[in-house]
């Protein structure tokens, strides 16, 4: 991966045993001698189960055990991955502002950021419940993070060196836009690739 795209400042990785093997001992003593900073996020969800107070509360729970447990200190963000509505995630077209404020009241509440993985387009279900939530509280937008993977751009290299401006799609309503995944590798290695603002807070064990 190294020499295909270079050493990366930052890698985004799943805190439990979902679409990849768990976030190891290993990976967190390798990012320490690298100085590279890791995003943690909470994977281990329904991705159609993306409703209500109550799933979004105990995602959160969830993700808060396996952050205490990895030795992740206050402050750093932890990111509910939303995935956009389709064949794999029909649900998804149902995440709702109750979802949002769930998952953000809970991971400020234990001294973590909260950030949310989703498609920023404006007028997708995503973009809408993020925009009723943050319209009603405020608060929303000003302590937690928004981490786009819109537009998601095609390039035929990956390399830091071409990386575009930060430019990710805005919801259309108070955000602080922080991470953008801009493009999904097409081929091996096979590995997202993402800018992010030099004041996210990652976790640099």
């Amino acid at each position: 991966m190294t020499l295909a795209l270079g050493r990366p400042d930052f890698w985004g990785r799943y805190l439990t045993d979902s679409v990849c093997p768990a976030l190891s001992s290993l990976e967190i003593q390798a990012a320490h001698a690298r100085r590279m900073g890791i995003l943690p996020i909470f994977n281990e969800a329904d991705c159609s189960a993306v409703q209500g107070r109550d799933r979004s509360t105990a995602y959160a729970l969830g993700a808060l055990a396996r952050a205490i447990k990895d030795g992740i200190p206050a402050g750093t963000a932890i990111a509910i991955d939303i995935e956009p509505a389709g064949s794999v995630c029909p649900g998804a077209a149902r995440v709702d502002k109750a979802f949002i404020e769930g998952w953000f009241d809970v991971i400020r509440w234990a001294g973590y950021a909260p950030a949310f993985y989703g498609n920023t387009i404006p007028r997708t279900a995503f973009a809408n419940a993020w925009c009723a939530a943050v319209l009603e509280r405020p608060e929303i937008a000003a302590d937690s993070y928004l981490w786009s993977f819109e537009p998601s751009l095609v390039h035929i290299s990956h390399a830091a060196r071409n990386a575009p401006a930060f430019e990710p799609d805005d919801p259309g309503c108070p955000s602080r836009l922080a991470v953008w995944q801009y493009s999904i590798t097409p081929s091996k290695p096979d590995v997202d690739v993402d800018l992010a603002s030099s004041d996210f807070p990652f976790w640099w064990p």
